[in-house]
């Protein structure tokens, strides 16, 4: 199963039925959700972590994965049930671009307790038609 949106799939459809692609974003934004699909990343001193497009992302085979670390800071509050990971085009709303469940989840975060993905934590899947 892929890891992209539905916005995703939908400049997929534009780009083969119209020829047309939007302007890909030179900023990706890191997020993290809850286990009630409730953004939690305000809850960080960092909020959303942006990456560079094209330059912190590592591709391997079909999947790519973040190349620094993403470092959301200490949490401002307590954050329980801390459960997806997604990618957006903008620090705030924008359009959502993948999301995957991370392992060990849902799991807490304390107040005070610093939330970071190390080079490499989060790996983001695009299924070909040659895996299974």
């Amino acid at each position: 199963m892929s890891d992209f949106s539905v916005h995703i799939a939908e400049q997929i459809r534009d780009l083969m039925s119209q020829g047309t692609v939007r302007s890909p974003p030179t900023t990706v934004y890191v997020a993290v959700f809850d286990d009630t699909d409730t953004e939690r990343s305000t809850d960080f001193q960092n909020d959303r972590v942006g990456l560079a497009a094209g330059a912190d992302w590592a591709v391997t085979n079909t999947s790519f994965e973040n190349g620094v670390a993403v470092d959301f800071g200490e949490a401002l509050v307590d954050v329980n049930g801390l459960e997806d990971v997604a990618l957006f085009d903008a620090a705030t709303g924008g359009e959502e671009l993948a999301r995957f469940t991370m392992n060990g989840t849902p799991f807490d975060i304390s107040q005070g307790t610093v939330l970071t993905f190390n080079t490499g934590d989060l790996t983001f899947d695009i299924i070909d038609r040659t895996e299974a």
